[in-house]
């Protein structure tokens, strides 16, 4: 394969997955509760081998946004890491091993950048690609977390459930890999963790949590919740703690559960948006947090 963009470090000859399956994990859009960059995290942990193919970033990067992490010790420049975009292999519990498709989201060649990836997985014989991601909702902290999905599988969009009727929203470039891919005929699916707006700018384990769910659902892909169920537990544990500290936030709490346990509220009642309800409880958070 020929590309200014991508190198390739190991031929589709030198692979042996059966119905490999994609995971998409590109950070830099939208990560609420750093769900996905977790998520991803842990999939290639203790995965040191070499990546089946990788992408150009200075052709690909702004690095004044996104600069390389600098290690200074004793006053000497020791290292410089820079962002990098990867094909790796790597495997579940269950040692099926998939490809992830991770690191930062270009900031520049979008259209060049999925045509390279499109090309590489139709080599590899993908046919399905499953995209990871979380955003933040007006839903509470105290009810298991939702899933919702999009792609082109009636049947998977079916098992998560979907945004109804018609938006517009910010395109992701998981988006448009997705559109590409379905041009080509391969069955995308991008499942979304619904994390609370005010927990939505710090780790909620949870979220990754359902994400991992999702996996299982969309690609049989299986990981072990349990840590993250722990750490799920405590950060919920904490948050209840702040809130309990203010009655009117209590108030504020238990209308995103009624609202989250019936869909719309009961006739009549008059709910305060998400937007109110997470703006409420992200000041109060926040002096919380100024109060330390």
């Amino acid at each position: 394969m020929s590309s200014e963009l991508v190198t390739v470090h190991l031929e589709p000859d030198q692979l042996d997955i059966a119905d490999p399956v994609l995971v998409i994990a590109l950070d830099g859009w939208v990560d609420a509760g750093f769900g996905m960059r977790t998520a991803a995290e842990i999939m290639v942990k203790n995965h040191d081998k070499q990546p089946v193919a990788s992408f150009d970033a200075d052709l690909l990067i702004d690095h004044r946004a996104r600069r390389p992490a600098m290690t200074v010790r004793d006053g000497r420049v020791d290292d410089i890491s820079w962002p990098a975009i990867q094909l790796q292999v790597v495997s579940d519990l269950d040692q099926r091993e998939f490809l992830i498709l991770r690191g930062p989201e270009p900031d520049f060649r979008w259209q060049a950048f999925c045509t390279a990836v499109d090309d590489l997985v139709q080599q590899l014989g993908v046919a399905r690609s499953v995209s990871i991601g979380a955003y933040p909702a007006a839903v509470p902290h105290t009810r298991p977390v939702r899933l919702s999905a999009t792609g082109t599988s009636p049947e998977l969009i079916e098992r998560f459930g979907a945004p109804q009727g018609t938006l517009e929203v910010p395109a992701g470039i998981s988006a448009v890999l997705a559109k590409r891919f379905e041009a080509s005929g391969m069955e995308t699916v991008s499942v979304w963790a619904q994390v609370p707006h005010y927990a939505a700018g710090s780790p909620f384990p949870a979220g990754t949590a359902a994400l991992f769910q999702g996996l299982r659902a969309a690609a049989d892909l299986r990981f072990d919740p349990a840590p993250l169920i722990a750490e799920g537990l405590e950060v919920s544990r904490r948050l209840d703690a702040m809130i309990a500290q203010n009655a009117s936030h209590q108030r504020l709490l238990g209308q995103l559960e009624s609202a989250y346990d019936t869909a719309v509220g009961e006739e009549g009642t008059a709910i305060p948006s998400g937007d109110e309800l997470a703006e409420e409880l992200e000041r109060f958070l926040r002096d919380q947090d100024e109060s330390k």
